[in-house]
């Protein structure tokens, strides 16, 4: 009787591990497609407009640079210019 709970047990638990070798391997893949979609987001973010490129190289050609107190006035200024 011994040997047949330990037969069970073990059943039980290469189940057990079996079930969580498949998430992980679930989980690995997710966490994939995650990063390639923060990446594209990312790259996004941090591209800069066209007409925003002009107006950047004007700003480097006259020599005047300002600061600004947050975005909102940086990107207040950039705008109505």
């Amino acid at each position: 009787m011994e040997r047949g709970l330990k037969k069970i047990r073990s059943s039980v638990n290469t189940n057990q591990l079996n079930s969580l070798k498949k998430e992980m391997i679930l989980l690995k893949q997710k966490i994939r497609v995650m990063e390639e979609e923060i990446d594209a987001v990312s790259n996004d973010i941090h591209e800069v407009r066209p007409e925003y490129v002009e107006k950047i190289k004007k700003i480097i050609a006259e020599g005047k640079f300002h600061s600004y107190n947050n975005m909102r006035e940086l990107r207040k200024d950039i705008e109505t210019d």
